[in-house]
């Protein structure tokens, strides 16, 4: 669950849709074809007599939270007493609001027997539900779950139809919209109400009128049936079976009863239904503690109540009818109304807290899913990469994970090391199913304030309140008992040990002369309001303070030369080539009071824009201290450099000894290269190229400037 659920798929939204068709006579041989824009004369009427094949049922929520399928499918019919050859057909579909061609397109092939069925496959939500029947089709269609148009069509080319009733349109078999789709026969069909309204919009007693609304109506009942099969019933409204939380989260990652119905009690200790989750967490009252009843399984489970008004409160013990399912590999139950949900006692109290071992990591969590627990040990801060986005932190149990590859040469022992190191790794959430820069998100990330700076490495003081241990997205999170934010009250929040300190001032490192290197993280005059291919601040005001605090931390360096990384290469923006960089140096003058800050040229032979990226490396260096000598070099064989920052290089007289600096900024491992990754990121063969031509260009340097002495940074 990243936190938004951070850029996954959220609860609400439909991935899919289908739609079914309308009735036109369909003869057993066809030899048209169906152009782009146009459509051919093949009579399209009402089928009521039962002489075509029309579209029979259209499940459109398959692998949703509570399916009774794992995939979609488009059931057809036909009613006549020979069976129809489909070749030179298609099922198409197009969204809601299309105008233009349909978007999807499943050629036909086969035939449908006299009062049969051919079955279609279409693409799934998740993994939930049922295996359907084997289809006669399986295709790519990926139909809304709540509003679309499918069409029955003449041809496999796909389709235009204007928007409005398709009643008599030539070439049309039969079609079906749904929702608010703007195209029907008559008026559109009544859609689910999202995609966890398990239900199918099935055509009465196979009769066409020409009427998707009246033609079609929701029912409980799916029945998918094939060519060469009796009809497949789940039993969607079986009488649910009453079993305790542990029996239904099982002793593995998978719920023994997914798919089926049941009734647990529990008493809340999570309550999401805002924020996002759209739901609650359950726990079996008396559960919990330092004893565990039901070793190997979880005594916690989430509800997903999709927006159902339910009158409760953390604390009260309740029980629960729904089906069963798991949501990206986390168990939940999935009421079909509110009233599936009922208060057995009010205000009994949550269970006592659970203690959650640091060495319990990985698939050994399952045991406390969805538990109210409390960490126990050591949790370091691992990064907080999330945090400004997601209101998450990522926690390492004991120690820092060094990367596998860092220590160990790529392969098996390396895997072995990234496999642990992802094992660990577990995330303090914020109980938010939105982004923190989103308009649902009432505040500020929860956890980092301006007067308490927080380091990685810095022990985690968990909330007194405890957490709620769920699983998403391919991780684990320690999710806060309600959704939190900047203002929340401190029951809720973590606070933070420091065991990192920042310190006040850079090293003593000694010599004639220091030399840092700093990437400025995309420096750019240009703003983003100006430009959008400029990458740095999208203000004025935001780039003064980013401005403010470089020049700030570039001084307390003490350093007498700063190789520069991701600065602005102004030519890219109708500026001369240092723009960037002298304002940079005109913020460390201003702030040294005196002239003292100067840069090093960029090569002419980087005056271009054809072959250079829009940031650049730079020198730039005091010259109270320190002396320039000669020119500054770099390299431009593109075939090494084309993806990466050539390399410059200025040699300087420090106490009479001559010694080079080298700015390097070499193609990130970040990306999608072309080579397989070994756990070292991407483009090792473009970085290997360019440390080689580095590598050569040293002993450039060294002929140009006649001293061996360089240094590379970067």
């Amino acid at each position: 669950m990243l936190s938004a659920f951070e850029g996954a798929p959220s609860r609400t939204g439909s991935l899919f849709s289908s739609r079914r068709g309308r009735g036109g006579v369909l003869t057993v041989t066809c030899a048209f074809t169906l152009g782009f824009g146009s459509l051919v004369a093949v009579p399209a009427m009402a089928d009521a007599e039962g002489t075509g094949v029309v579209i029979n049922e259209a499940y459109l929520s398959g692998g949703s939270a509570g399916a009774a399928f794992r995939h979609k499918f488009i059931e057809l019919y036909n009613p006549t007493d020979e069976a129809v050859v489909l070749d030179g057909l298609s099922l198409q579909y197009r969204s809601a609001t299309g105008t233009g061609n349909f978007n999807g397109v499943a050629a036909l092939s086969g035939s449908i027997p006299a009062g049969g069925y051919y079955l279609v496959q279409g693409n799934s939500n998740g993994a939930n539900g049922a295996d359907l029947p084997e289809a006669d089709l399986v295709s790519s269609l990926t139909p809304s779950g709540t509003t679309g148009t499918i069409a029955l069509v003449e041809g496999t080319a796909a389709v235009n139809l204007a928007p409005g009733s398709t009643v008599g349109v030539d070439g049309v078999i039969d079609l079906l919209g749904y929702g608010t789709s703007n195209t029907f026969e008559t008026a559109a069909a009544t859609a689910p109400s999202g995609n966890t309204d398990v239900k199918s919009l099935t055509r009465t007693d196979g009769v066409d009128t020409d009427d998707n609304s009246a033609d079609f109506s929701l029912t409980a009942s799916i029945t998918p049936q094939s060519s060469g099969g009796a009809p497949t019933d789940p039993d969607p409204d079986p009488d649910p079976t009453a079993v305790s939380i542990a029996d239904v989260q099982g002793a593995g990652a998978v719920s023994p009863f997914v798919g089926q119905s049941v009734t647990v009690e529990g008493v809340v200790t999570g309550d999401y239904r805002t924020g996002g989750y759209q739901g609650i967490s359950i726990q079996t009252a008396g559960s919990g503690g330092e004893t565990d009843a039901t070793p190997g399984s979880s005594d916690g489970i989430f509800v997903f109540l999709g927006g159902k008004s339910v009158d409760l409160e953390i604390g009260d013990l309740v029980s629960v009818t729904g089906a069963v399912s798991e949501y990206f590999d986390q168990t939940q139950i999935a009421p079909a109304s509110a009233a599936d949900v009922s208060i057995v006692t009010a205000g009994v109290g949550v269970p006592a807290v659970t203690p959650l071992p640091e060495n319990v990591v990985g698939a050994d969590r399952e045991a406390y899913e969805n538990m109210l627990v409390a960490p126990t040990g050591t949790y370091l801060l691992a990064s907080s990469h999330q945090l400004y986005n997601f209101g998450t932190l990522w926690l390492n149990p004991g120690e820092l994970n060094v990367k596998g590859t860092e220590t160990t040469r790529p392969g098996a022992d390396a895997d072995a090391i990234a496999a642990a190191n992802r094992a660990s790794r577990i995330l303090l959430d914020d109980g938010w199913n939105a982004q923190v820069t989103s308009n649902a998100h009432p505040g500020e990330q929860p956890y980092f304030t301006f007067d308490e700076p927080v380091r990685n490495g810095d022990v985690v003081d968990f909330a007194e309140a405890g957490y709620v241990l769920q699983y998403g997205f391919e991780d684990w999170r320690l999710q806060p008992v309600v959704p939190i934010d900047d203002s929340s009250d401190d029951a809720y929040r973590a606070s933070f040990t420091t065991e990192n300190p920042r310190t006040d001032t850079a090293p003593d490192v000694g010599g004639d002369a220091q030399i840092a290197a700093f990437n400025v993280f995309n420096y750019f005059t240009t703003l983003q309001s100006e430009n959008a291919n400029a990458r740095g601040a999208k203000t004025a005001e935001l780039f003064e303070t980013q401005r403010s605090k470089i020049v700030s931390a570039i001084d307390a360096l003490d350093a007498e030369i700063v190789a520069l990384m991701e600065i602005e290469n102004s030519i890219h923006f109708g500026d001369p080539v240092d723009t960037a960089v002298a304002d940079l140096v005109a913020g460390l003058n201003d702030a040294a009071g005196a002239e003292v800050w100067d840069y090093v040229a960029t090569p002419e032979e980087l005056h271009r824009t054809a072959t250079t990226d829009v940031i650049t490396n730079a020198i730039i260096y005091r010259s109270d201290a320190v002396e320039t000598v000669g020119e500054s070099l770099t390299v431009t064989d593109e075939s090494v450099w084309g993806n990466a920052r050539e390399p410059i290089s200025q040699a300087f007289d420090i106490d009479g000894r001559i010694v080079s600096v080298v700015a390097n900024h070499f193609k990130s491992k970040s990306g999608t290269g072309t080579e397989p990754a070994d756990g070292q990121g991407h483009f090792n063969a473009d970085r290997i190229a360019q440390a080689e031509s580095l590598l050569a260009f040293t002993e450039t340097i060294a002929e140009e400037t006649g001293s061996d002495a360089v240094l590379l940074l970067g």
